[in-house]
């Protein structure tokens, strides 16, 4: 079974959530995009999905591997 990959990260002062075929969400804080996309996660129909997040300084941290029950 393939993993969904999603991405936190920061575009034109905001944070968004992308992904295959996925670019959306404008949020103040890479927090709550986190959260948001945590939420995408738990609706991944039971697939696993590695999160990739970008950090303050634009580095991409190492992903966290995520499941419905995350």
């Amino acid at each position: 079974m393939a993993d969904v990959h999603y991405g936190v990260v920061r575009k034109d002062g905001a944070w968004i959530i992308i992904g295959a075929s996925l670019h959306f969400g404008s949020y103040n804080s890479r927090w709550s995009a986190e959260r948001a996309a945590r939420r995408l996660a738990k609706n991944s129909a039971g697939l696993p999905v590695q999160l990739h997040v970008q950090d303050e300084t634009g580095e991409l941290r190492p992903p966290s591997r995520l499941g419905p029950e995350d």
